[in-house]
């Protein structure tokens, strides 16, 4: 019987077998053909007028035996609609646009000005892009930000999604953001969401009244016309001009929207103090200043706690309980031998002035966020969940009649 057994074993198998070499020799298990698809890395949105305007990025594989690394070009097309638009770049190249690697969607602000979905309905139908990738807004045009050539990677799309890293969120840089996050928001009770607002800086920053380009002023465009007076200092500074003029990104402000389109726009100081109360921090960085004097806060953790209270009069309270575990990373003054050797030495003083400006500034995106509506606190998901019937006929009110509730604590990590 055993033997019986084993010998069924062994057919099973051969049969595996002999199905997946069928399989192998008579199936391409959906490879691309790179002389014929274009693999669209980002795809930027930008609206005129009746119609878009779709940036996207495409990578461009190199040969072999050229020694090249994989390039990246911008294809420019126009359609009543994005699918329109991206059909154009078959139309224009003979490539077939596949959207399976994009990971990051830029929106211009002549589409935030009006409904987002307007041009994001393409995005969610589409069954090969992934409901992860990133989801941003810009204050020009997508088409300008995805053709900058930036200095962290030759790829614009590549250090935007550096600087919307979960990394970023987790110090409290950057608050990214998810199509399919954002889309939640979206259709959710509260019908608000946020997106950061992508710029491009110069990379170095101007030193009391430097002027020239190779300052770091922040001109890019006239630092680009001035050339180096000899060769010998272009070969001291290790860069040449071009490359000293890239620009680097920046994600530290934050776009509300309320039913699609954008109301607002959160400033990088509120920006981290909305990610203290939302998201998880670790080794993120706070400056405080009391008596002249700044002090850097590293924040090991933060252990926040939102709670919604309503009264029968259809007046509610939000109360948002923060702890913030820190220690010392930096002082503006020298300090003692004993100061240095001990990251939880931190007089109380200084948590108190932080205690004091990170609970005015959650009040600031508290207030903020209530006058343009955008309910980013859930507090309507919040009432629909875990009110009674009766409190829900509030639901479209509940936002004006709420007032927060801060209470802020720092502690030592010692």
């Amino acid at each position: 019987m055993h033997n019986l057994h084993s010998r069924n074993t062994v057919r099973y198998y051969l049969l595996l077998v002999f199905a997946l070499i069928a399989l192998f020799f008579s199936n391409d298990f959906g490879l691309l053909d790179v002389q014929k698809t274009a693999i669209v890395m980002a795809a930027g949105v930008d609206r005129d007028e009746d119609s878009f305007i779709v940036t996207s990025q495409i990578s461009i594989p190199q040969s072999s035996t050229q020694g090249k690394q994989t390039q990246a070009v911008q294809i420019v097309s126009r359609g009543k609609t994005v699918a329109d638009a991206f059909d154009e770049i078959n139309a224009k190249t003979g490539w077939y646009p596949k959207l399976v690697f994009c990971d990051l969607i830029l929106l211009g602000k002549s589409v935030a000005e009006k409904n987002v979905f307007d041009a994001l309905d393409f995005f969610l139908r589409d069954e090969y892009l992934t409901d992860n990738c990133l989801l941003a807004t810009c204050d020009g045009t997508a088409k300008d930000i995805l053709n900058a050539s930036a200095l962290v990677d030759p790829s614009s799309s590549v250090a935007i999604q550096k600087v919307l890293s979960s990394h970023a969120e987790r110090v409290g840089t950057a608050l990214p953001t998810s199509l399919r996050e954002f889309s939640i928001g979206y259709f959710s009770d509260s019908k608000s969401g946020y997106l950061p607002v992508l710029k491009t800086e110069p990379q170095q920053e101007q030193i009391g009244n430097e002027q020239n380009g190779g300052s770091g002023s922040g001109n890019n465009q006239g630092a680009s016309q001035e050339q180096p007076q000899s060769g010998n200092s272009s070969q001291n500074s290790g860069k040449s001009a071009p490359e000293t003029n890239k620009p680097v990104f920046s994600a530290s402000e934050t776009a509300l929207f309320v039913n699609g389109k954008r109301v607002d726009t959160l400033t990088k100081e509120e920006t981290f103090a909305l990610c203290a109360v939302t998201g998880k921090l670790r080794l993120a960085s706070y400056a405080v200043e009391r008596n002249g004097k700044t002090s850097t806060l590293t924040i090991k953790r933060n252990s926040p706690s939102v709670k919604l209270r309503v009264g029968k009069d259809g007046i509610a309270s939000l109360d948002i309980d923060l702890t913030m575990t820190s220690g010392v990373l930096d002082y503006s003054t020298a300090q003692s031998l004993d100061s240095l050797s001990d990251a939880g030495n931190i007089s109380k003083e200084f948590f108190s002035s932080a205690e004091k400006k990170l609970s005015g500034e959650i009040h600031h995106v508290f207030e903020k966020t209530r006058a343009c509506g955008c309910d980013v606190f859930r507090i309507r998901e919040r009432l629909v969940k875990y009110k009674n019937r009766r409190l829900r006929s509030y639901q479209d009110t509940i936002l004006a009649r709420t007032i927060a509730n801060v209470n802020v604590r720092f502690e030592s990590v010692r």
